[in-house]
């Protein structure tokens, strides 16, 4: 008998932090995320991790081919999913898009280090948990 995946949804804003910092806790975060969860995106938050991404600032932390080398990595460790609900909880309305991905793909767990989606803390039955915290509970 076949077990369900795990799903956790990781927010852009630590997903790039993670690439930028390679031994940073959020970088050890997605490293123990990804080897025990499957990683929930959608089509939108897809986009928005490949726009921001791509952004100059970033260009002395990443190099010639660290954006794709990154990018590519998490590419192995997602699953898509295509998002139905619509949520209204945080200040930041951009980033309800990741509570809503939680919700319809089933993860209990948005890993984030954005203060508008820490301070939700949690959302039926959703917690949303800094590096650190992830860290703690599951390292």
């Amino acid at each position: 008998m076949t077990s369900k995946p795990a799903y956790i949804v990781i927010d852009t804003n630590a997903l790039i932090s993670a690439g930028l910092l390679p031994e940073s806790r959020t970088a050890q975060a997605l490293a123990l995320a990804a080897e025990h969860f499957v990683i929930a995106q959608n089509q939108e938050t897809w986009r928005e991790l490949e726009t921001r991404i791509a952004r100059p600032k970033f260009d002395r932390y990443f190099g010639d081919s660290g954006r794709l080398r990154h990018l590519v990595a998490i590419a192995q460790s997602i699953q898509r999913f295509e998002v139905a609900t619509e949520v209204e909880v945080s200040r930041d309305k951009t980033d309800d898009k990741f509570i809503a991905l939680a919700i319809d793909s089933g993860a209990t767990i948005v890993i984030s280090g954005d203060l508008d989606l820490k301070d939700v803390q949690t959302y039926k039955g959703l917690e949303i948990l800094s590096p650190a915290q992830f860290l703690d509970r599951y390292q």
